[in-house]
């Protein structure tokens, strides 16, 4: 039996070329902003032991990249690399290699899996694609670069599927996309929640439950005897 997940994170394509300074799509005013507030949920997900999903885009030289007229994420550049701070210890990437093949329960194992990618669309990743229908009923925490493209396809698929999306609308980029706005629509009329991310930085219900328990035995047991010093 699937184990269940209260909240499972999906971050697309937070790399470089967006994010960092230097990068070819990268915004002094928005990049930053939003930066902050990645870094932020990466945190949470570590503190509370939420699963995390992770897309890199990996465009060839040969290639039109998709996100802009302008050159990114090129392979084996450093526009292409995953921010530091949104790679996790305990991870395993799976490549660009199309095929099924999946680790049993996979998040058992890890608590990152990363998914590299030609296609901005995530379902288009075999590996992925297996990964989220194995999944039991959960909500995901979408954010990154892209709405118009990885972002809201992503959404719009989990919720298809029949998953609960929230979007953490100060951790997207819109890489000033014209299609950003209707985008943002077509999400909402599927039932994704666009949320700030200080709203969504609260335990899960399963923490939660822990720290309930911890606090009624710490009543139960009274305060900590005092240390006496002679």
């Amino acid at each position: 039996m699937a184990r269940t997940y209260e909240r499972i994170i999906l971050d697309v394509e937070t790399q470089k070329d967006f994010f960092s300074k230097g990068g070819s799509l990268y915004d002094p005013v928005a990049s930053p902003a939003a930066l902050e507030n990645v870094y932020r949920l990466f945190d949470w997900a570590g503190h509370e032991e939420i699963p995390v999903m992770s897309t890199v885009l990996r465009v060839r030289r040969q290639d039109k990249s998709p996100l802009s007229d302008k050159m990114h994420c090129l392979d084996e550049t450093e526009g292409e690399q995953k921010l530091p701070r949104t790679i996790l210890p305990s991870r395993i990437n799976m490549g660009l290699l199309n095929t099924t093949d999946l680790p049993g329960d996979i998040f058992t194992q890890y608590r990152q899996v990363i998914f590299e990618k030609r296609d901005i669309d995530i379902f288009a990743h075999a590996r992925a694609e297996r990964l989220i229908t194995e999944l039991e009923q959960t909500t995901f925490v979408i954010f990154g670069a892209g709405i118009a493209h990885g972002i809201c396809q992503a959404a719009i698929g989990l919720r298809t599927r029949g998953f609960s999306v929230i979007a953490a609308a100060d951790a997207i980029l819109t890489l000033n996309d014209p299609k950003a706005e209707m985008a943002r629509m077509r999400m909402e009329a599927k039932g994704v929640i666009f949320a700030r991310t200080k709203d969504i930085l609260i335990p899960t219900p399963r923490k939660r439950h822990r720290l309930a328990h911890r606090t009624e035995e710490t009543l139960r047991r009274g305060p900590a005897p005092r240390s006496s010093r002679r």
